[in-house]
């Protein structure tokens, strides 16, 4: 199998799991995309040159804010709906 494709599915599988802790932990949106942003960036940025062997580049971690930011917007649908609906449900009653 490709190193490239193993890395690309070991950023996304991170993101899934950061993006699902952060919005479960925290109640803001914007805030658990921007903390899982930021965790994922930091350990891609950590792990990222170790596993390949080379430097730490700087664009190797706006990638990973990137598409993390994307995969956290996606995830925290559901999140934001069950809130906004329990939130109106309280209102209401």
């Amino acid at each position: 199998m490709d190193t490239g494709l193993i890395i690309l599915g070991a950023l996304i599988v991170i993101s899934l799991v950061s993006a699902v802790t952060w919005h479960a932990i925290l109640k803001t949106y914007l805030l658990a995309i921007v903390a899982s942003s930021i965790t994922v960036g930091l350990i891609v940025f950590w792990a990222y040159p170790m596993y390949r062997g080379v430097s730490a580049n700087p664009l190797i971690l706006l990638n990973a804010i990137t598409m993390s930011a994307i995969v956290a917007l996606g995830v925290g649908i559901p999140f934001k709906r069950r809130r906004s609906v329990k939130s109106g449900a309280s209102n209401d009653a």
